[in-house]
């Protein structure tokens, strides 16, 4: 007892932030979708390229669908009229724009980098508060992409039956070159990258073009992780919660499709009974439960006292095989948004989270029960904005 509660201090100490507090007190909600590219960047003086900038102000209401009584999100501002008639409306209780003086709230970026620090710092929220530095680095070396190879090889030792292998890392372009030769079909993915960002795909360019665009990433990240490329049927992921101590809780699952270069497109908003059926159906439960289970077993031995939200992306491929570590997402993703959303729909309804770009205009609307939950329609989840729409359709 007396070992654990040490153990407790020291990862509370280190990061400088309490792992009790994270999971009962109000939280102060930032999105940041750039994170991974800060991540990349490694710099609190960090500036998102546009269409990630326009993405981040966007969205910078989506945390309202996660929030609880009490919370408060940190942006730019908020149309005061939508946020009450839409807090009204779907019976939202006490969240609103951070007014800097709130106290006891948990900051909760949508990811940790020394730029979410820094804008929750210039936003208002006490410094002494927040993550320290060493903390942060700690993350940023977690949140590279060994960290997934790592936790596959791991994995694999738990589980029955066969998984795609873990991604390998190559400093060396000759390393890439003899990985190309072994695999035919090659995804290298730079260390640190989000949402389709980072990947060089080998069948969709010339051999020397594939190399060239390689040997850049490892130029400018220190190294590339190299995997087959596989004939994919089904995206999706699990979600957990990590409290930074050693203990991992499952949260549910995510089921979502991209683009047909990586990048996320949308997510499946229903039951977790319905989604899991779908994804059983394509992955066999027994494998499903199976992975769930290990993962519960592995996930601690690769987060080095990681406190916050993670997803595990998967994908099945036609011929059966499962690639149980795609990605490992140390942040929170459209997956908990999804989630959230889901105690929003009518019971027995099924609907579609999608982020679409350049929207024509505002949704048609959605018709509503008396409980506030959507039964039909097609609802915006943030205010208007010319470059991106986050919409629930059913």
């Amino acid at each position: 007892m007396q070992k654990k509660l040490t153990k407790i201090i020291d990862v509370l100490q280190y990061s400088r932030f309490s792992v009790i507090l994270h999971i009962a007190m109000n939280r102060l909600w930032l999105y940041f979708p750039e994170n991974d590219l800060a991540l990349a960047a490694g710099t609190a003086c960090y500036t998102a390229p546009p269409a990630a900038w326009a993405l981040h102000m966007a969205g910078e209401a989506l945390p309202l669908w996660m929030a609880g009584p009490g919370d408060r999100i940190l942006c730019s501002g908020l149309n005061a009229r939508w946020l009450a008639e839409t807090c009204s409306r779907f019976n939202i209780i006490d969240v609103d724009v951070y007014d800097h003086r709130s106290a006891g709230l948990t900051a909760s970026p949508w990811g940790w980098s020394e730029a979410s620090r820094r804008m929750l710092a210039d936003g208002g929220y006490p410094e002494t508060q927040l993550p320290g530095v060493d903390a942060i680095a700690r993350l940023r070396n977690m949140s590279h992409r060994r960290t997934a190879a790592a936790l596959a090889e791991r994995l694999q030792s738990e589980l029955s039956f066969r998984i795609a292998p873990a991604a390998i890392e190559a400093a060396d372009i000759s390393v890439v070159e003899a990985f190309l030769e072994d695999n035919g079909a090659v995804i290298a993915k730079s260390p640190w990258s989000s949402s389709g960002r980072g990947l060089v795909r080998s069948r969709n360019m010339p051999r020397e073009a594939f190399l060239q665009q390689t040997a850049g990433i490892i130029r400018r990240q220190g190294s590339v992780m190299l995997e087959r490329e596989y004939d994919k049927v089904l995206d999706f992921a699990m979600l957990f919660e990590a409290d930074g101590v050693g203990g991992v809780s499952y949260r549910g699952l995510s089921l979502f499709d991209t683009s047909a270069r990586g990048a996320y497109t949308s997510n499946v908003v229903a039951s977790q009974d319905a989604i899991r059926a779908r994804i059983a159906a394509v992955a066999a439960e027994e494998r499903l439960a199976a992975v769930q289970t290990a993962l519960g077993h592995v996930l601690p031995r690769v987060l080095d006292g990681y406190a916050g939200p993670l997803g595990v992306d998967m994908l099945l491929t036609r011929d059966g095989l499962l690639d149980a570590t795609v990605e490992l997402n140390l942040r929170y993703t459209m997956g908990f948004v999804a989630l959230a959303l889901a105690e929003r729909v009518a019971p027995g309804v099924e609907a579609n989270l999608s982020v679409v770009a350049r929207p024509d205009g505002p949704a048609a609307g959605a018709v509503i029960d008396g409980c506030g939950r959507v039964v039909s329609g097609s609802l915006d989840l943030t205010p208007p904005h010319a470059a991106f729409a986050f919409r629930l359709s059913v």
